[in-house]
């Protein structure tokens, strides 16, 4: 299922320019549209990104963006893998780990 939906990517901006034994960060939060695609099936979840994930999904966001996390309908999600398609689109694929027994690696 495709659909545009709006995800807000979290940044975690280290303090230490200054002090390089700083280890404290702030977050930054940058709302964006995206299209979403949920993946489900073990088999296209191993070809994807090489586990299996309780939750995956594809963001495919126009322009060149990064991010540390990304918060959907209210759910902080932990990024698995970055794809740069030049400077006009980035797909992020994000989800969270279920049980690690079915996982591989």
């Amino acid at each position: 299922m495709v659909r545009l939906r709006k995800i807000v990517l979290r940044n975690k901006i280290t303090n230490n320019d200054i002090d390089s034994l700083d280890d404290s960060y702030n977050i930054s939060d940058t709302e964006c549209f995206a299209h979403v695609t949920a993946v489900s099936g073990y088999q296209a979840q191993i070809n994807l990104v090489g586990k299996q994930y309780e939750s995956l999904f594809v963001a495919r966001i126009k322009g060149h963006k990064k991010a540390s996390n990304i918060v959907l309908d209210d759910k902080e999600y932990e990024i698995i893998q970055i794809r740069y398609h030049g400077i006009t689109r980035t797909d992020i694929y994000f989800g969270n780990k279920g049980s690690d027994e079915n996982a591989l690696g």
